[in-house]
């Protein structure tokens, strides 16, 4: 490979080589379109590297010497990038914590939205911010060492409404006039939901270690630095409530735990009085 790129993003660092000059270029341009503009040069070492050739038959990609993807379609191609790229830095961030999650922030404090794809999280992000809920993320909740929930604010993707297999975009702040998260908040609330139909609204309150363990799943770092997620985790319940619980229609999800984050906002006796 004659042409690279090495970078740092979120403390992850990342090698890009390729046999095209022109190709290597266009890769880091969806990393840093995917990466929202976090990424800076860095001489190495690495945490890992990504090999791109071009052939006469198409495309392929390999991380540290495993085969990723291959195909003549480059707009497929690169979407496959996007999304690999993300979970790369997030598998090997060193200070960060990404959970598959999404997040927005109500009255400073942040709400975390553990949930794999398919699973409804986008439209209840979608819906929370419609609501008036600060946009932090659809797609990762990243905790810093502090514990605080940091912005990762991509556009909201959201299933086709034809029920096609193609997804589409929203731009929050410029389709929603939405507040968009610049800083890190703490958190207040994590809430594990899923949607089920003719759900009813039960949330009920996990301790610390219910609540962490039924969210360690969702780090993405997990099976690599076990002990930086349980930490982080740790801090994060010893002063959010976690709660669990089904969930119906979204619209109706997000006005239910904007109530619930108003009445823990209520009660929180540290928060000075008006």
């Amino acid at each position: 490979m004659d042409h690279s790129y090495g970078f740092e993003a979120y403390d992850a660092r990342v090698m890009f080589r390729s046999n095209d000059a022109e190709f290597l270029q266009m890769a880091v341009s969806v990393a840093r379109k995917a990466l929202l503009g976090q990424v800076k040069t860095h001489g190495g070492p690495y945490d890992a590297a990504f090999e791109f050739e071009t052939t006469d038959n198409g495309y392929e990609m390999q991380r540290n010497g495993e085969h990723l993807s291959s195909g003549d379609n480059i707009e497929l191609f690169f979407g496959y990038l996007d999304d690999i790229i993300r979970i790369t830095v997030a598998e090997f961030s060193k200070k960060m914590v990404f959970l598959h999650a999404g997040a927005v922030a109500w009255d400073g404090k942040g709400l975390i939205l553990p949930a794999m794809s398919h699973r409804g999280k986008s439209s209840l992000v979608l819906e929370l911010v419609r609501a008036g809920a600060q946009y932090f993320s659809d797609d990762f909740a990243i905790l810093d060492r502090r514990g605080r929930l940091n912005p990762f604010a991509r556009p909201i993707s959201m299933r086709s409404r034809d029920g096609g297999s193609m997804n589409y975009e929203i731009d929050a702040k410029e389709e929603l006039g939405a507040s968009i998260g610049i800083s890190a908040v703490e958190v207040g609330l994590i809430a594990l939901t899923e949607y089920k139909s003719h759900a009813r609204w039960r949330p009920r309150i996990l301790s610390t270690g219910e609540g962490v363990l039924a969210t360690l799943p969702f780090a993405i770092p997990l099976q690599r630095d076990p002990a930086k997620c349980l930490r982080v985790l740790n801090l994060v319940g010893s002063h959010a409530t976690l709660i669990e619980t089904p969930r119906g229609d979204a619209k109706r999800a997000a006005m239910q735990l904007i109530d619930f984050l108003n009445k823990l906002s209520a009660s929180d006796p540290s928060r000075p009085c008006p």
